[in-house]
């Protein structure tokens, strides 16, 4: 089985039950663990990186994923961001082309809150998962409570490539 096919079970599973699809940061962690053999199986041409940033190793699973993905570059440049799926795009209101380059505090705003913020911020300085609930906005500006798990992605090597974000709407009612 490739590591597409259980990224798309992964999250398959995940968003068929009556939970979080990315309850803990164990679950990011493998899904970052999927997606750094799925990179690692692409052509180094198509890692990503220098000038512009894009992600050219994206398959079919990561765009067909039920729950909101982003990849980002590395930590070092500000985690600019290289790819986001479908489910981000309808959640937040962005098309790929806006964001592309951009870091995702683009989604923050006036009811952000701080300590959840700080909670990210520490992780991607530790390099460490975590997983969140904070107030983001879409691009119309509406606000929406969300679940957000961050972990960071390994190369070959072991060094940490980029970064797997995954966000999902929090039932508030």
């Amino acid at each position: 089985m490739t590591a597409s096919t259980e990224l798309a079970e992964l999250l398959d599973a995940r968003y068929a039950v009556a939970e979080p699809t990315i309850p803990s940061a164990a679950v990011a962690e493998s899904v970052a663990t999927l997606l750094g053999e799925i990179r690692a199986a692409a052509p180094a041409t198509a890692h990503g990186g220098g000038e512009e940033p894009a992600l050219d190793w994206a398959t079919q699973a990561m765009d067909d994923a039920p729950v909101s993905m982003v990849i980002s570059g590395p930590a070092y440049t500000d985690n600019p961001i290289w790819y986001v799926n479908e489910a981000f795009e309808r959640l937040t209101g962005y098309d790929e082309r806006e964001v592309l380059g951009e870091n995702l505090r683009l989604l923050q705003g006036p009811q952000t809150d701080d300590d959840a913020v700080a909670d990210l911020r520490e992780a991607v300085d530790i390099w460490e998962a975590v997983v969140v609930e904070l107030d983001n906005y879409r691009a119309d500006g509406s606000r929406f409570r969300s679940r957000v798990a961050i972990a960071p992605i390994a190369d070959d090597t072991g060094t940490i490539s980029n970064w797997i974000g995954l966000q999902e709407v929090v039932d508030t009612e």
